[in-house]
C-alpha cells in the first residue's frame, strides 16, 4: 500500500469512531436538564418547608389561610350613637330581617336639653364591614345647625374600618357644612 493511504485510513476510523457532533449537544442538554432537575427539586424542598412549622421533632402544616371573622349578627338590638349627644348613654336600633337580604332598622338616641338621633329605614349588608341603608337619618343638637333638624334621606353607608367593633355612617358632613357627625351602630 502507499503509504499515503496508511496514513489516511486511521484517520478515516479516527472521525468515523469519534463523538459526533449531534452527540456532544443531545450531551450538553442531559446535563443541563439533569441540572435543572436537581434546582427545581431543591425549590421545591424550600417552598414545602416554608409551608411548614416546627414543634420540637414533630412537623406541622401551616393552615391554608386564616378563617375570616364570623359577621357580626345583624338581626336583633343594638347600641346606637351621635358624639354630639354621647357615646356614654347610648340609644338603640332594632334591626328586623326583611325581604330579599333587607333588614327593617328603627332606633333613637335622646339626650340633654331635647337633642335626639332618629334612625329609620331599611338596612342590608354588603359584606363582613359594610352595610347599605336607605331610609332617614335625622338628628336635633341644640348647639348645631341653628338648633334646626339635620335630615339624611335616601342611600347611605355604613362602613366598620380596622378594628372598630361598630359600623360609623360615612356621609359624616352635617347640615351646616362645618361639623362632622359621627352616627355608629354597634356589633
Amino acid at each position: 500500500m502507499k503509504p499515503s493511504l496508511i496514513l489516511v485510513i486511521p484517520l478515516l476510523l479516527l472521525f468515523a469512531c469519534g463523538p459526533k457532533n449531534g452527540d456532544n449537544a443531545n450531551h450538553q442538554l442531559r446535563k443541563e436538564n439533569f441540572d435543572l432537575k436537581k434546582e427545581n427539586d431543591s425549590l421545591r424542598f424550600l417552598v414545602e418547608k416554608s409551608e411548614r412549622t416546627y414543634e420540637g421533632d414533630t412537623i406541622q402544616k401551616l393552615p391554608e389561610a386564616p378563617p375570616e371573622k364570623p359577621y357580626p349578627t345583624l338581626a336583633g338590638k343594638h347600641a346606637l350613637t351621635l358624639q354630639w349627644i354621647s357615646w356614654d348613654k347610648p340609644g338603640s336600633v332594632t334591626i328586623v330581617p326583611g325581604e330579599a337580604g333587607w333588614y327593617s332598622i328603627q332606633g333613637r338616641q335622646n339626650g340633654e336639653q331635647g337633642n335626639y338621633l332618629i334612625v329609620d329605614g331599611k338596612i342590608r349588608p354588603l359584606n363582613n364591614r359594610e352595610l347599605e341603608f336607605n331610609g332617614k337619618i335625622e338628628h336635633n343638637v341644640h348647639s348645631l345647625n341653628g338648633s334646626e333638624p339635620c335630615i339624611r334621606t335616601g342611600k347611605q353607608l355604613f362602613k366598620a374600618t380596622g378594628t372598630r367593633q361598630y359600623w360609623r355612617l360615612q356621609n359624616m358632613i352635617s347640615c351646616d357644612s362645618t361639623t362632622t357627625d359621627y352616627v355608629d351602630i354597634y356589633f
